[in-house]
């Protein structure tokens, strides 16, 4: 794997919902964006978790007569897996593998807390060894 920065594997930018969104909120930024995932930040845009389709899922089976109107932090991975966006590809794969997990989120901490700059997925991942052998 070439010594590639995730943030040139990935374009900056991150779908983001606020803390205080519903899961239908949520469900629904995700279908209109057609992603997998969306990360959850506070009002001053600190990352706070991040939210999965199978987070969704997971609450409808659950709680199927009102999963609409749960809270996102209610759901969310709080724990999130972070690298920083001088990480290498190959540092986030490693802990892609190591976690059994499918996404990082690229973030920066500016002092008080971490900004989320970008989602890096396995699927981005494997597009980059494909295209940039």
């Amino acid at each position: 794997m070439k010594h590639i920065s995730v943030l040139a594997a990935k374009h900056l930018g991150v779908i983001a919902c606020p803390a205080n969104a519903t899961l239908f909120d949520a469900a629904r930024m995700m279908d209109e964006e057609d992603i997998s995932s969306i990360v959850i930040v506070d009002d001053k845009g600190y990352l706070r978790g991040i939210l999965t389709r199978t987070d969704i899922l997971r609450a409808a089976l659950e709680r199927p007569a009102d999963w609409e109107k749960c809270s996102c932090p209610e759901w969310m991975t709080k724990e999130v897996v972070t690298v920083p966006p001088t990480a290498s590809l190959e540092e986030a794969a490693r802990l892609l593998q190591q976690k059994h997990i499918h996404r990082v989120v690229v973030a920066e901490d500016d002092g008080t807390g971490l900004v989320p700059l970008a989602v890096l997925s396995a699927r981005d991942i494997i597009y980059h060894l494909v295209h940039n052998r």
